[in-house]
């Protein structure tokens, strides 16, 4: 059997001629079905209306939904772990005594029944400078590029809501879910342990460089006088050589402040960096539901014309 080979060009010229011939069968499809329509123009108007009334009905304010979101701090758990106890949120089953999202988080049923797509999301730090700028929401960023830094101890929550005005309650629910959890609780009193020994040597370190830039500590012998030196403000109290150690205990004092940030906000297993913040922008909002609600009403009307012009010839077909 012969092989015919082919360069670029006319590989490229192929990819060019079967994608013309696509948009064509399309422009060819939309133009029947307009016809369809201006023929069968009471069928296809019904049912725009009814889809459009349906979808207006869909969207009516007590029935619209919104985003909730927020990001955590992690002390001692792993995005993984809370990922997994997340996940048993999404999956409670109403239906269950012991599954259920009311039972699972403490809260009355009717809350429960207004909150549901319970999920996580990776934090990004794309400048590597330890400041969140991205939370990757549409999870493009995978773990295997290392050129991307996943934030290890910060984790995104997020849910949907019926009922905006009792988001307060369902995140309490939620961190107390999340941190009365034993294995939480082991692993947050270990690593708070280690900060708070992390914190005692860096206090200890800055006292002892202190100590050595005062030559009063190794060489003032008891019997000599306390020198008074001039200074623009006044006078100082014997020598202080602290040009010896200032660039060391300015850089050990900088790691001190964030070993004292990295205590003062670790009092639980996870911390909320900020409350739930409710996107206002509903995800069934009326705008967006009646585009939905006609296009869908117009194609189902165009089959129900369809059906009504070749009705005969599909009973035939049927019976054959």
């Amino acid at each position: 059997m012969e092989h015919k080979e082919m360069n670029l060009f006319e590989l490229c010229a192929a990819m060019f001629n079967g994608i013309g011939k696509a948009i064509m069968w399309l422009v060819y499809r939309l133009g029947d079905m307009l016809r369809l329509t201006y023929r069968q123009w009471w069928i296809v108007l019904i049912w725009v209306a009814i889809g459009l009334a349906a979808a207006l009905y869909y969207a009516r304010p007590d029935n619209r939904i919104y985003k909730v979101d927020a990001v955590a701090r992690l002390n001692g758990v792993t995005n993984e772990m809370v990922n997994q106890e997340f996940q048993l949120l999404a999956k409670a089953i109403p239906q269950f005594t012991n599954q259920n999202l009311s039972q699972l988080l403490g809260v009355d049923a009717e809350l429960a029944a207004t909150n549901d797509r319970f999920k996580t999301f990776d934090v990004i730090d794309l400048l590597a400078d330890s400041t969140i700028d991205v939370v990757d929401y549409k999870n493009k960023y995978t773990r295997m590029d290392t050129l991307i830094r996943h934030v290890p101890n910060m984790i995104a929550l997020q849910f949907r809501t019926k009922c905006p005005a009792r988001v307060p309650e369902m995140q309490q629910a939620i961190l107390n879910y999340l941190n009365n959890q034993p294995y939480f609780q082991t692993l947050y009193a270990r690593h708070r342990a280690n900060l708070e020994r992390e914190v005692r040597f860096h206090h200890k370190q800055v006292e002892k460089l202190d100590s050595l830039t005062s030559v009063f500590y190794y060489s003032y012998n008891g019997k000599e006088q306390l020198q008074l030196d001039p200074w623009d403000d006044g006078v100082v109290l014997g020598r202080r050589e602290i040009e010896l150690f200032l660039e060391d205990i300015y850089m050990e004092m900088r790691v001190r402040d964030v070993a004292d940030a990295q205590l003062a906000v670790c009092t639980a297993p996870v911390v909320l960096r900020s409350d739930f913040a409710v996107n206002p922008r509903a995800i069934n909002g009326p705008l967006r539901m009646a585009v939905w609600g006609v296009l869908i009403g117009w194609i189902l009307g165009l089959m129900v014309a369809a059906w009504v012009e070749n009705r005969k010839s599909i009973t035939r077909w049927l019976k054959a």
